[in-house]
């Protein structure tokens, strides 16, 4: 099985590492450090676009 994400086919094993990414830069950037903050914006504005 595979979906796509951003245009990109992902197995289901690349899917998987991508939410739990996606949920670890959740986490960090709830209350991120100052040299996190440049990744926490793009990881907002990919989040909003999906």
């Amino acid at each position: 099985m595979s979906t796509v994400l951003l245009g990109m086919p992902l197995s289901s094993f690349h899917l998987n590492q991508m939410q739990a990414l996606n949920r670890e830069l959740g986490r960090l950037c709830a209350s991120p450090p100052r040299e996190a903050l440049s990744v926490c914006r793009i990881h907002a504005k990919l989040v909003r676009s999906l």
